[in-house]
């Protein structure tokens, strides 16, 4: 009974993994990847248009990347068409892949930042569009938590090439100075620039 009761639900979930792969998932990835800034397609249906026009070109997709497959003529192997359901669906998982990347690239999911900094992509405004205040200050963050991070890797640069100094001998050591030397001037610009844009965004907030 328990195996029955597992098989049915294994059965569903491929059923419904199948029809999100076919009608929903490459393409809502692909118009996120065409259109990645939040209401570009409609101020107030924004999410209703990319629900929409993602199933109509997910069924293009799957239509086309069939069309693809078929264009193969047939397998020698099997003596069947090249048009079966794993090829169809790695086909359509690798595209899926491929628009998401694309959109990540692009944009389209700033609630990447949340996974880590350094995932954390911010569209581009249109032409003749200005960045909102909100994507503004984002943007001014994230550079402030990169030279933030740049300044701490400079700060450990200099104190190891401070320590490496009083443990090598006199050749040695002059190669280290210049290293402390070099990191101690990138350390001022980055100082400088961070000062420079907490100060710009201290008099955009106030």
């Amino acid at each position: 009974m328990a195996d029955d009761v597992l098989s049915a639900i294994a059965a569903t979930a491929r059923v419904i993994g199948a029809l999100v792969l076919l009608f929903f998932l490459p393409g809502y990835l692909l118009i996120n990847a065409l259109y990645p800034r939040k209401g570009e397609l409609d101020r107030e249906y924004d999410g209703l248009y990319r629900l929409t026009l993602g199933i109509v070109l997910s069924i293009a997709v799957t239509v086309f990347w069939s069309f693809f497959l078929n264009s193969f003529g047939v397998n020698e192997a099997t003596g069947l068409g090249y048009v079966v359901g794993p090829n169809i669906a790695g086909g359509l998982i690798g595209l899926s892949a491929a628009f998401f990347v694309l959109g990540w690239w692009r944009g389209a999911y700033p609630w990447m930042a949340r996974l880590h900094p350094a995932l954390a992509r911010v569209p581009k405004p249109g032409p003749g569009e200005l960045l909102t205040e909100e994507q503004r200050d984002h943007r001014v963050r994230l550079k402030l938590q990169e030279l933030a991070e740049k300044r701490e890797s400079l700060r450990r640069a200099i104190k190891d090439a401070e320590r490496r100094m009083r443990m090598q001998s006199a050749g040695a050591r002059t190669h280290y100075e210049e290293v402390r030397d070099r990191s101690r001037v990138e350390l001022k610009a980055v100082e400088a620039k961070l000062k420079e844009l907490e100060e710009e965004r201290a008099a955009e907030l106030y």
